[in-house]
């Protein structure tokens, strides 16, 4: 018997069965592959209110405004804490002193940079100085900073850092927990260690005392920014 009708007939239907079968299965092989992703930014909302909520707890139990030289604050929870354009926080603070003590450093960025713009020439001076106490200072690795003039700066910022937050804790508290922290260990032990004869020497340029952001004027306060 001849079947070349019945293939003639079938034929098409049969590969077009033989391609559904294929196409279904290709479907069912790519959506097991699949996987559903979701971003879920509830856990980082909630650390950022965590540590709004502590800055807005120590705004009201100390009167912090003498050393606000800007109320600009941004909290970003992944970002390493810096104080321009922007002064940003970040939320891996553990408790109150850490924070305050974070605050008030990059508060304290803010007053030097005023400084340094409203009184160069001391300005220069005080880094000459520095620069001739401590003609060595150490790489971000062993305790100094980001590159040399930082490390020279934060010997200033640190200093002001430290003498600004013991007007509200005790000094023992603000000492123990900027010993602990694991960067900066060179410039904090030196400002500790060295801490009244660079109070001196801060004292003679006219650092300090510190002049406060409630007595300066709006144009003051405008030099603050980079």
């Amino acid at each position: 018997m001849n079947d070349g009708p019945i293939d003639a007939v079938w034929k098409p239907v049969l590969v077009a069965r033989a391609k559904f079968e294929a196409e279904r299965c290709h479907k069912l092989m790519s959506s097991r592959d699949e996987i559903e992703i979701e971003i879920d930014l509830a856990p980082v909302q909630r650390a950022a209110g965590r540590v709004r909520d502590m800055l807005t707890g120590l705004r009201q139990r100390y009167h912090l405004a003498p050393f606000e030289y800007t109320k600009q604050v941004r909290i970003a929870p992944t970002e390493i804490p810096h104080s321009h354009p922007v002064l940003t926080l970040n939320s891996f603070v553990r408790d109150e002193v850490a924070l305050l003590s974070t605050y008030l450093h990059e508060q304290m960025h803010w007053y030097l940079t005023w400084y340094s713009k409203s009184r160069p020439s001391d300005w220069e001076a005080l880094f000459a100085q520095l620069r001739a106490r401590y003609p060595q200072v150490p790489a971000a690795a062993d305790g100094g900073s980001q590159d040399e003039f930082s490390t020279y700066l934060h010997l200033v910022v640190n200093w002001c850092e430290v003498e600004a937050a013991s007007r509200f804790v005790s000094r023992e508290t603000i000492v123990q927990h900027v010993g602990g922290l694991p960067f900066y260990s060179w410039i904090y032990r030196t400002v500790l260690d060295d801490w009244n004869e660079l109070g001196a020497l801060y004292r003679e340029i006219g650092v300090v005392p510190m002049r406060y952001a409630t007595d300066m004027s709006a144009d003051d306060l405008a030099l603050a920014r980079e």
